[in-house]
């Protein structure tokens, strides 16, 4: 991923890489992704709402007929 030489002109050695290599960035942006699509699976759940008919007493009740 370096452009130049690992020497330079002066006989040093230079390494672009810092401690924020690609794998890291990967990684970084895929758990991103995963935390957001946890995020949106918890708050359908929590917006998951009860048919009323299940909720009310005075109405008639739910018949289920097996034939």
């Amino acid at each position: 991923m370096e452009a130049f030489s690992p020497n330079n002109i002066f006989g040093q050695t230079f390494s672009g890489v810092g401690f924020f290599t690609i794998p890291i960035w990967i990684g970084i942006l895929l758990m991103s992704v995963v935390i957001v699509m946890l995020v949106f699976a918890i708050d359908m759940t929590y917006s998951i709402q009860t048919m009323d008919r299940f909720d009310s007493r005075k109405g008639k009740n739910l018949e289920i007929k097996a034939n």
